[in-house]
């Protein structure tokens, strides 16, 4: 029988990467951010690369859930006596699950990507052609 508190780790980890994959994708990709994007690549390289990166981006989206979590100490996964070890496996369990989730996402969207180059080009090319 595998114990209570593993169990609501094991489900803790699982939603909150479900929750941080599609805050970290969404951020990151969509649309709807593009201004943060900008606004954010402009105060420096580290902060370009953050912003466009899910898998980097996801860290701090995990860090901020597990830091707003109550009773945080009661999901962590019980390896250690140490809460700090406790809090950083945890953490990192999470990423892992999190990227996992962010490459079905990157496969799923694919497509829609491919169609957002695709039309992005058309625009340019008759941009071009307008300006002869």
């Amino acid at each position: 029988m595998i114990p209570t508190a593993v169990l609501t780790s094991f489900k803790y980890i699982i939603l909150v990467a479900l929750c941080a994959a599609s805050i970290s994708y969404t951020i990151t990709f969509a649309g709807i951010f593009k201004w943060l994007r900008k606004i954010l690549s402009r105060w420096g390289e580290w902060f370009d690369e953050l912003i466009h990166c899910p898998y980097c981006f996801g860290h701090y989206v995990v860090l901020t859930i597990m830091l707003t979590t109550s009773n945080l100490s009661s999901v962590l996964v019980p390896i250690t006596t140490s809460v700090v070890y406790n809090f950083l496996f945890t953490w990192f369990c999470i990423v892992c699950v999190m990227s996992l989730l962010h490459a079905v996402m990157l496969i799923a969207y694919k497509p829609v990507a491919e169609l957002e180059t695709f039309r992005k080009l058309k625009e340019k090319k008759q941009q071009l052609n307008n300006q002869k």
